[in-house]
């Protein structure tokens, strides 16, 4: 495994959106189990939309590695590449699962 895979990532964020942050994060961790469905189910364009929103969402919020997530899902659905989608759910997942968010 990668060192870099093991390191904490620090997102400073403002106070306000505290209430919501926690929330936007879990949303993310159940996106990871849609798109594995969805992948599944053959359901591209659902992937598609999903990562659509994801790379507008991310930034907004402070989380650029989200959108550009969202960017490489959303360039694997349309180009039907499978493994492509399954690595960067992986991607997302570690991400998540290394974030920390600290309020300024």
């Amino acid at each position: 495994m990668d060192r870099a895979e093991n390191m904490t990532i620090r997102i400073e964020i403002d106070q306000e959106l505290a209430p919501i942050i926690p929330e936007y994060l879990e949303n993310r961790r159940v996106d990871c189990r849609l798109v594995e469905q969805w992948l599944t189910d053959e359901n591209r364009a659902g992937i598609k939309l999903l990562a659509h929103r994801m790379i507008g969402s991310g930034g907004s919020y402070g989380f650029d590695e989200i959108s550009e997530i969202g960017e490489s899902l959303e360039y694997a659905a349309l180009v039907c590449d499978d493994d492509g989608i399954r690595i960067t759910i992986e991607r997302l997942r570690s991400y998540l699962s290394r974030v920390t968010v600290v309020y300024i």
